[in-house]
């Protein structure tokens, strides 16, 4: 049983995994798909927003695709087609192409994030103890990973077409590997649930944080290399290094995510998450120098890092009797950054200038500070 339950751990683990290491991936190379389609801030921001949409569409369906097929299905079946599209977007060389393959990517990316995150609540109650700070760990492993290999292979030159592909075929092998593993779960059809619930303001306010959390997360994985390039004027193999920086504090400390909140507990760990990101990425924008841009963006991920878990572990036991549909509508909204972050982001940039439309990201983090009195509630 132990044995078993180990190997599903590690199944679900690589899920999220996977899933870092194609965003991660993306990630470092949007500058050369931008100039592949030949597109402005303002456009590429558009084209991001369809998969923002379509992520959305696929996390407010997950919980019934779930219930019908399995999460252990959905998990596989959709992570190979997102894994897939992934080369796909290299071969685009228009907006309405890109457009079009980000709104079935974002479709696949929030569907399977879904039904990862059941698969892993269900894994953590057999566990009996929290490993759910460690399961989002190694999400942030999987964009750091990716992250480094995609620095390596700037440096060397390699069109980042043969790069999607050569990472998508990877990712794809590796959920086949652990196809047999994940944890089985019971279709039920005949329960499936709302794609959305009207939150109580108490859930409400947590799901304002978390989609604070996920539009400073995204805008570090959409903006950091292009920020790197076009504000400091650095080479493509320096512009990676932003997120990378990100991503390194992110995963170290989402592995320690657990211990943090019993020591410090879920609000005093929120206001300093906030005010890391707040104080570390506003001296960054204060003061453009590419060490120190480095630096902020690595404070976004240190800030940022176990905020979206405590969401949904604080909205889910303000839920009540209802965790399931508190969980999904915290999701929701987090999701709904990815919505409208990338689309703002790039209408602040072209309308001014890409340095000033990160100072949402600052707004954002100090909001966070300001609405982490609502985890006592929990």
């Amino acid at each position: 049983m132990e044995n078993s339950l180990s190997k599903s751990r590690l199944a679900v683990s690589t899920g999220f995994f996977v899933t870092g290491a194609v965003y991660g991936m993306i990630a470092c190379r949007i500058p050369d798909l931008q100039r592949q389609v030949r597109l402005d801030d303002g456009q590429l921001g558009l084209a991001l927003l369809f998969g923002s949409a379509g992520a959305m569409l696929g996390v407010a369906n997950a919980g019934r695709l779930c219930a019908r097929k399995g999460s252990h299905v959905i998990m596989i079946a959709i992570g190979i087609a997102f894994c897939c599209l992934v080369a796909l977007l290299g071969t685009t060389f228009s907006f309405w192409q890109m457009a079009s393959v980000c709104l079935c990517f974002g479709f696949c990316g929030g569907t399977m994030d879904v039904a990862m995150n059941i698969n892993g609540v269900a894994v953590e109650k057999l566990h009996e103890r929290p490993i759910m700070s460690s399961l989002h760990g190694m999400f942030s492993l999987g964009g750091l990973a990716s992250a480094a290999v995609g620095w390596l292979i700037v440096r060397s030159s390699v069109p980042f077409q043969f790069h999607f592909l050569g990472g998508a075929v990877v990712c794809v092998l590796l959920l086949l590997a652990i196809k047999r593993y994940v944890l089985p779960s019971t279709p039920d059809p005949d329960h499936v649930p709302p794609s959305f619930v009207m939150p109580e303001k108490a859930v409400l306010t947590i799901g304002v944080i978390c989609l604070c959390a996920f539009l400073c997360e995204g805008a570090m994985g959409d903006w950091s290399a292009i920020y790197l390039q076009k504000v400091l004027h650095e080479t493509p193999s320096v512009s990676t290094l932003g997120y990378f920086g990100f991503a390194l504090t992110m995963t170290t400390t989402r592995f320690f995510g657990d211990a943090v909140l019993h020591r410090f507990g879920p609000t005093v760990t929120l206001r300093w998450s906030g005010l890391v990101t707040a104080v570390g990425l506003g001296l960054a924008i204060l003061f453009p120098i590419t060490w120190l841009t480095i630096i902020g963006f690595s404070c976004v991920g240190l800030g940022m890092a176990i905020v979206a878990p405590i969401a949904f572990s604080v909205g889910g036991r303000l839920g009540g009797d209802n965790p399931d549909h508190a969980i999904a509508s915290v999701a929701t909204m987090g999701y709904g950054a990815f919505l409208i972050g990338p689309a703002l982001i790039g209408f602040i940039a072209k309308t001014s200038s890409l340095r000033e439309a990160m100072i949402l990201v600052v707004v954002l983090s100090v909001v966070i500070v300001l609405l982490a009195g609502a985890a006592e509630k929990a």
